[in-house]
């Protein structure tokens, strides 16, 4: 089939060039390689599609009804090719992302109005979800990825890190006082993401070796915004990152607590399946993102 189309493609030039030789030269191949493509087309057709002479060539009835095919493909792959240029130099199309549920809707989100003023034909579908999703079988453009990456064939783009922070409102320091060190924590009401055991398990470093302090408290959430108002109500102890409570340690809301052990700052990365042939909506969706992270 794929010789089939490119035979198709040489007799239909033959057609409008008029000439043999001047279909080799407009197509950059030889005159033998023109003949015999004509000649392989009628053999598998069964029909005559050009009369010709040492001096002359005309099409046959067969031939022009034959050509008004070839003409038809050859115009779909001319769309198809400019078409897909306009992807490649002209960023538009729908671009889904998906990113963590906080990170997401704190900040990601506040950045797509920005994104859509700089690119009007692009489309934004955001998905917001704490669980890894899967780029290929939801057909995801760019997942927003917080911590340490699985090794898989996805590319994956450094975008920024998150810094740490342990914090509790005032009112909870006076009344239960200050952790001087993590394994103090242990005696502690402490705040945890979810309510599974690995994540009442917070790390820190000491003299850069890992110290594991397993903490428990009154609340668990699978969602840091909802731990958030666990954390304001001076119900315990908090590990988040330090973006989600920037405001309120600048406000005093917050006290940030065991600052000589917290861990390095995790790493934040825009993963996607493919680092070549990506369309202009892609790498400006990328660039940007990388810019304003």
């Amino acid at each position: 089939m794929l010789n089939r189309l490119a035979d198709m493609a040489i007799y239909a030039t033959v057609v409008e060039q008029q000439s043999f030789t001047a279909a080799a030269e407009h197509l950059g191949i030889s005159k033998g390689a023109v003949s015999k493509a004509i000649k392989k087309l009628e053999h598998e057709l069964n029909l005559r599609l050009l009369q010709r002479t040492t001096r002359t060539m005309a099409v046959t009835i067969e031939g022009r009804a034959f050509y008004e095919y070839c003409r038809e493909m050859m115009s779909q792959v001319e769309a198809a090719d400019q078409h897909l240029g306009s992807f490649r130099n002209t960023p538009s199309g729908l671009i889904r992302i998906t990113a963590p549920v906080t990170f997401g809707s704190v900040q990601i989100a506040p950045l797509i109005p920005e994104l859509l003023q700089q690119y009007p034909d692009i489309n934004i579908d955001l998905l917001l979800d704490d669980k890894r999703v899967d780029l290929v079988t939801q057909q995801v453009d760019i997942a927003i990825r917080c911590g340490r990456l699985e090794s898989s064939s996805l590319i994956a783009k450094r975008l920024n890190d998150l810094p740490l922070v342990v914090v509790a409102t005032p009112a909870f320091i006076d009344k239960h006082g200050v952790p001087a060190h993590p394994q103090e924590l242990t005696n502690f009401p402490c705040l945890s993401h979810s309510s599974h055991v690995v994540d009442r398990r917070w790390t820190f470093l000491e003299n850069n070796q890992e110290i594991t302090v397993r903490v428990k408290g009154p609340m668990n959430a699978n969602n840091n915004a909802a731990l958030k108002q666990g954390l304001l109500a001076s119900l315990g102890i908090a590990y988040l990152p330090r973006y989600q409570v920037t405001e309120q340690l600048a406000n005093s809301e917050l006290v940030s607590l065991l600052e000589d052990y917290l861990p390095t700052p995790t790493p934040v990365h825009a993963v996607y399946r493919h680092r070549q042939h990506l369309s202009a909506a892609m790498r400006a969706t990328l660039d940007f993102l990388t810019a304003r992270l």
